[in-house]
């Protein structure tokens, strides 16, 4: 590539990409950071964008504008020359760097289920919350003119399948009725193939979860594990067979490592405790990428995001890495209006404050004023003066 590129590059703008070039930032390094998209996307909302809650842009940022000592460049990586340290481009470019941070995610994960890749519908992406969103008007209106019930299955009941659930729920109990008068019912079906909600948070916020589920209309299935998927059906490892107008997938995630990189069978990269590469020192691996086992989740990316630029600015300054250390904080859940789950500094909250909090870090952690007051606005809209609707965007 021609010119004069800065020699430390970070691929990916998502949390742990942007929460090193911040860092980066603060200390006045020059650095490039190189995604295939160019926004910033807030993931913890797109099931909101999936139900017509929110728009698109709400949870959309131009990277761009978030860089002010840095460089932004669009393009797709191929491959990591780690012996030679540069990146292979799409169209046969070629980037060297002196320093790399990989935050490039993770990707949905089937967990080897037939058909989940065929029929199923994810929720990773602004591209695929859309798809969700104009397959569920479609499922609808097909509804509407054979004047039959509408079915949705939502599998996993961690913290997206519940919050997806309880979405679709409250989305089906106030626009079937004023819409889509000629559909009779609308039934959300929940699947976890475990013993209960929310494994990763306290028993008793899992059977509130259950139970404000219950209390929107949601069908929980727990104990149900999955073992194909076809067109608008599932089938469980029971031999069961249960009929869904779409089928959402909310259940496993595996890391998106790059050909060059060494990664295990869930895609994540191995690093030594101070997140470099082993054997690479000058390559250090960060989010959900990362093969140190923490949780896949947005607080592990930002806090690896900025541990790897401090290490970062230690090793151009010649000082010894420090060892990684992950700070939890604790995790939240809504299910629906006013009702959430949040566990904190080993205490456990639901209901009303729950959902006040899950509100506020929400809003707080939203990248850019403007999708701030974009979301705070259409929240206040929503819950204050109307009840939700399908909006669809113009193609």
């Amino acid at each position: 590539m021609g010119g004069a590129w800065p020699e430390v590059v970070i691929l990916g703008g998502g949390f742990g990409g942007l929460a090193a070039a911040r860092v980066l930032e603060r200390a006045r390094v020059p650095y490039l950071l190189l995604d295939a998209r160019n926004h910033h996307l807030f993931q913890p909302l797109l099931y909101q964008v999936a139900t017509g809650f929110l728009e698109g842009p709400a949870v959309a940022y131009p990277l761009r504008a978030l860089l002010r000592r840095g460089r932004f460049l669009l393009g797709r990586v191929e491959r990591v020359d780690l012996e030679g340290k540069r990146l292979l481009l799409e169209g046969g470019d070629a980037l060297p760097y002196r320093f790399l941070v990989v935050a490039t995610g993770s990707l949905p994960s089937d967990l080897g289920v037939p058909g989940v890749r065929e029929h199923a519908l994810f929720l990773k992406t602004l591209g695929q919350a859309l798809r969700v969103r104009y397959r569920l008007l479609e499922a609808l209106e097909k509804a509407a003119r054979r004047g039959r019930p509408l079915d949705l299955l939502v599998v996993g009941g961690g913290p997206t399948g519940v919050e997806l659930a309880g979405a679709l729920a409250e989305f089906l109990r106030y626009t079937l009725p004023r819409d889509f008068p000629e559909v009779p019912a609308g039934t959300v079906t929940l699947l976890e193939a475990g013993p209960r909600l929310l494994s990763a948070f306290r028993p008793a916020l899992g059977r509130y979860a259950e139970g404000a589920l219950a209390q929107l209309g949601v069908r929980v299935r727990l104990g149900a594990q999955v073992a194909e998927v076809g067109e608008g059906w599932v089938r469980l490892s029971g031999g069961e067979r249960l009929k869904g107008d779409l089928v959402l997938w909310a259940v496993g995630v595996r890391g998106n490592p790059l050909p060059g990189l060494p990664a295990d069978a869930r895609g994540r990269v191995p690093t030594d405790p101070c997140l470099r590469l082993v054997g690479y020192p000058e390559v250090y691996v960060v989010g959900d990428l990362n093969g140190l086992g923490f949780p896949q989740l947005a607080p592990v990316a930002l806090q690896q995001g900025r541990w790897a630029a401090r290490n970062l600015l230690r090793a151009l300054r010649e000082q010894d890495p420090l060892p990684f250390r992950y700070r939890d904080r604790g995790q939240l859940a809504v299910i629906g209006r006013n009702r959430a789950v949040a566990e904190l500094w080993g205490l456990g909250v639901a209901g009303l404050p729950a959902w006040l909090l899950w509100a506020f870090v929400h809003l707080r952690e939203l990248v850019g004023f403007r999708n701030r007051l974009l979301v705070f606005l259409d929240w206040a809209y929503t819950y204050l003066f109307r009840e939700p609707g399908v909006r669809i965007l113009p193609d």
